[in-house]
């Protein structure tokens, strides 16, 4: 009986030093950049994520939320990870329209006043363009991406992917209106990555 209960105990002590020591092992890492552009004003909300991550992942129970707010979609860029939903929520004293004509993802939520929030949920990797049929002037944009490791620039162009397994990527970005090219950056066990981005058209 005695012996029946150390090797039990043992196994588990076992099985606890073999967790730890994997989590040591393939401690996450981060990348850290700048998103740099001739026009201040393009530095901000562009979307640097990284390509061909393998795995599955889970989409955040929680909603996001896209308000409309003083005749302006807020925040004016959102990504996501395939899978997440959106609350789209109207907080103005006006009726709002919200819909998207983008081909991979084209749905329209129809019109409605303040207070009202309607979801839409986005099930596949692409730009989403947003617009309101009653405010032309309104316009706004759901980056959907195939895995987390994603971040959105600040108004400096600066931004952090946090949690990032050690390994080689390919690192893109999206922007509104330019473009750079992808790089590929190597992210150690426990580090810190670099990475500048420079917009064109």
């Amino acid at each position: 009986m005695k012996r029946k209960l150390f090797n039990a105990v043992f196994m588990v002590l076992l099985f606890s030093m073999a967790v730890l020591v994997q989590k040591e092992a393939f401690a996450a890492g981060k990348i850290t950049g700048m998103v740099e552009a001739q026009r201040a004003r393009f530095k901000k909300d562009a979307v640097v994520y990284l390509k061909g991550v393998s795995g599955t992942f889970t989409p955040p129970a929680k909603h996001y939320t896209m308000d409309q707010k003083d005749l302006i979609f807020t925040p004016h860029v959102l990504p996501v990870v395939v899978g997440s939903s959106v609350d789209f929520k109207n907080s103005d004293n006006v009726n709002h329209n919200v819909f998207a004509p983008t081909k991979c993802k084209p749905f329209n939520l129809g019109t409605y006043g303040k207070g009202v929030v309607k979801t839409e949920t986005f099930d596949k990797s692409c730009v989403v363009d947003l617009l309101c049929n009653v405010h032309s002037e309104m316009s706004a944009f759901v980056v959907v991406l195939d895995n987390p490791y994603f971040a959105k620039t600040g108004a400096d162009g600066s931004f952090t992917i946090e949690n990032v397994p050690p390994g080689t990527y390919q690192i893109a970005v999206w922007s509104e209106k330019l473009k750079a090219a992808p790089q590929t950056v190597t992210v150690k066990d426990g580090g810190a990555a670099q990475v500048t981005f420079n917009l064109a058209r």
